[in-house]
């Protein structure tokens, strides 16, 4: 009796996502393809950004590398994915939903976790002059900022031990 409510828990788990991904692909307008929502799942069940390697490895394989960076474009043409580079020129992936506060990244020379890190307002403000300072001062128009930090995880970390 047991091992079928755990088999139960799971395939509501599953269902719900299933939902989750449909509905987004629905909410922008993309058409609902199975590539697509296995992608979305694998993207909602990371808290963190993650390299595409690590994402193909988590999509095992369901989904081809040439699909998965097709739908990743899709997702970026959507703006529900962000993309950007590891200092090690590696390209990392993000979900972006639910107006995502801006935020910047911790990178472990280590074990590669990327980790998400909000700065406070008051850092974020001054940040924001500065920026300002140097669009007057280069008649440049700034879209974007990232503050990277590189360092190594605590003994804490599952992926260093």
């Amino acid at each position: 009796m047991r091992i079928y409510l755990i088999f139960f828990k799971v395939i509501k788990y599953n269902k719900n996502m299933s939902e989750s991904s449909r509905k987004i692909l629905s909410d922008h307008n993309v058409s609902i393809t199975n590539p697509r929502i296995l992608v979305l799942e694998a993207l909602m069940e990371s808290n963190n950004p993650q390299t595409i390697d690590d994402l193909q490895k988590r999509l095992g394989n369901k989904v081809a590398k040439s699909t998965l960076y097709r739908v990743l474009g899709d997702l970026k043409k959507i703006s529900i994915l962000h993309e950007f580079t590891s200092p090690d020129n590696t390209t990392v992936v993000e979900l972006l939903l639910h107006d995502t506060e801006h935020h910047h990244h911790l990178f472990c020379s280590d074990c590669g976790e990327v980790i998400d890190v909000e700065l406070s307002y008051q850092f974020e403000e001054l940040l924001n002059k500065e920026i300002r300072k140097i669009e007057k001062q280069f008649d440049f128009k700034i879209q974007d900022h990232r503050v990277e930090m590189f360092g190594v995880c605590t003994d804490q970390c599952a992926n260093c031990k």
